[in-house]
């Protein structure tokens, strides 16, 4: 909107006056705008601390039962050492007892190979003396058939 010029000066009436009725629209304007903001601003202290007090609240719970977990994991922790060091103590003396059985395995090896020989050399000795009776008895009895049979 052009304003008309009045002997090359706009006339100041013309712009004053709706500045003027404009101004109680501003200043009410900025009145209720001011009584929201100072209206949210106890409503965002009042949320704020209940907010801040809850979550304290919280962290303060979150605490606790982190204690109790800890507490916790502490005595499974304990409970899984002593159970690895009864195991390790179990192995190291299944590993004894094993070297104890192989020392016994080796010994009772060596004495059931010396009986395995001492078997053989046995019945090997008896399957001569059967050999060597076999040829003693049978010439006698083969001379005697000799003799008897014409």
């Amino acid at each position: 909107m052009a304003l008309v010029k009045v002997n090359g000066k706009p006339p100041w009436d013309l712009v004053l006056l709706p500045v003027l009725l404009a101004l109680p629209l501003i200043v009410f304007a900025m009145l209720i705008e001011r009584r929201d903001t100072e209206r949210r601003l106890a409503q965002a202290g009042e949320v704020s601390s209940e907010a801040l007090q809850r979550r304290i609240e919280l962290v303060n719970k979150a605490f606790a039962e982190a204690a109790t977990l800890m507490a916790d994991l502490q005595r499974d922790l304990a409970s899984q050492q002593a159970a690895r060091e009864r195991l390790i103590a179990q192995a190291e003396e299944q590993q004894r007892l094993l070297e104890i059985d192989e020392d016994q395995a080796e010994k009772i090896r060596t004495i059931l190979v010396g009986e395995t020989q001492a078997t053989i050399r046995a019945e090997r000795r008896q399957q001569w003396m059967f050999f060597g009776l076999g040829i003693l008895v049978s010439i006698p009895i083969g001379v005697a058939i000799n003799l008897l049979v014409p």
